[in-house]
């Protein structure tokens, strides 16, 4: 591929499907060629809209971005929600295969990719170009809540990377280029523009809050794979698509990956901290007592042991703020938690029977064995 030798992983899927990954290693032949290249300075030109810039982009990106194939039991594969997270499957009555893509972003092999691509999967092979093995990966780490992953290789090579873009988030309208594995087509290029920020979603109970929308053509088996500016560098991890719409596909923001890049790599997971309840959104056939309350997280279950055990929360009681900050439904109890840190303690304001009532609590470690979803 012009100046650059392309990197290929292949995985078959008669291979997966039949029960594993050919070797589940480097095979004897594989060896990556060439120095690791990186896109490290910008590749705009004065005055050019992209006709030389684009093709430029895609030629050094290309090496870097990556096909993940996983298989799944049918008992553990996530459900698809109205918006599709990029995760079509091949199945067979015991097995699921799943496909997504990532990038590599540390020579070393470390992968970024979506925590929904990796989810419940027994066995996981990523493809690169250029080397005719299919190649195990290992998880390093997950977050369920930000749908974030992080993939390793060993490699006998160093990989070629893609940069992080800065934190600060695009201009709106900028140029934006998705590259991936829709439907296992490795390495599509699609071209858009960045059309807003800040952009919540819900898709079954895992909720983002400040994705990235993009017009730039982005379907099932993209997910995982990056969303580049016009420096080559990674604005965003395509993450889900409006099944029922055209042009609008959305993608975590990079600031959201660097804060919770450190904590994957380090511990494996994001340390968060634990109210230790399930709530719900108020409605008038969860809460009845108080005429006049319309807004509020209904507690639905209080978790044995926990802060909220502790401090006398109960089932029924209807959490309205912390720290005087009002809460006005489950989502905000949530984002108002994830911003503090463990071990810190909170006045948490309830209605219980029409009373009001304020109780402290100190806030641990959420236990790795419980979901996000509904659970601050």
């Amino acid at each position: 591929m012009g100046t650059a030798r392309r990197i290929v992983l292949g995985l078959a899927a008669a291979l997966l499907l039949g029960g594993g990954i050919a070797g589940g290693d480097w095979a004897a032949s594989a060896w990556l060629q060439g120095a690791p290249r990186t896109v490290s300075q910008p590749l705009v030109v004065a005055g050019d809209l992209g006709i030389r810039t684009i093709p430029k982009i895609v030629e050094m990106a290309s090496p870097a971005v990556v096909k993940v194939t996983t298989l799944t039991t049918a008992a553990e594969a996530p459900s698809l929600g109205p918006f599709a997270p990029f995760l079509p499957r091949l199945e067979t009555p015991e097995v699921r295969q799943g496909i997504g893509s990532g990038f590599v972003f540390d020579s070393r092999g470390d992968i970024l990719t979506n925590a929904h691509v990796v989810q419940g999967a027994s066995h996981i092979a990523v493809q690169l170009s250029g080397v005719r093995a299919a190649f195990a990966a290992q998880v390093v780490g997950v977050d369920s809540l930000t749908d974030l992953a992080v993939l390793r290789l060993k490699t006998p090579r160093k990989l070629p990377i893609l940069p992080l873009a800065p934190p600060s988030p695009p201009a709106i309208g900028s140029f934006a280029i998705a590259i991936g594995s829709p439907y296992g087509l490795t390495h599509t290029v699609t071209l858009g523009v960045v059309s807003a920020e800040g952009r919540p979603l819900q898709i079954g109970s895992r909720r983002y809050k400040n994705l990235l929308q993009t017009d730039a053509a982005i379907n099932p088996g993209n997910s995982g794979g990056p969303l580049l500016n016009l420096q080559g560098q990674v604005i965003g991890i395509n993450t889900a698509v409006a099944a029922q719409a055209q042009g609008i596909g959305f993608a975590i923001p990079i600031s959201t990956v660097r804060e919770v890049l450190p904590q994957l790599l380090g511990r494996g997971f994001v340390l968060r901290p634990w109210l230790g309840v399930s709530v719900r959104d108020l409605t008038p056939d969860l809460y009845n007592a108080e005429a006049t309350q319309a807004e509020g997280a209904v507690v639905v279950r209080v978790y044995a042991g926990t802060p909220a055990a502790r401090s006398g929360i109960r089932e029924g009681d209807v959490i309205v703020g912390l720290d005087g900050r009002p809460t006005a439904c489950a989502a905000d109890l949530t984002d108002d938690l994830v911003s503090r840190a463990v071990g810190s303690r909170v006045q948490v304001a309830i209605i219980r029977d029409g009373r009001s009532v304020t109780l402290p609590v100190t806030l641990i470690a959420r236990p790795r064995s419980v979901s996000t979803g509904g659970n601050p």
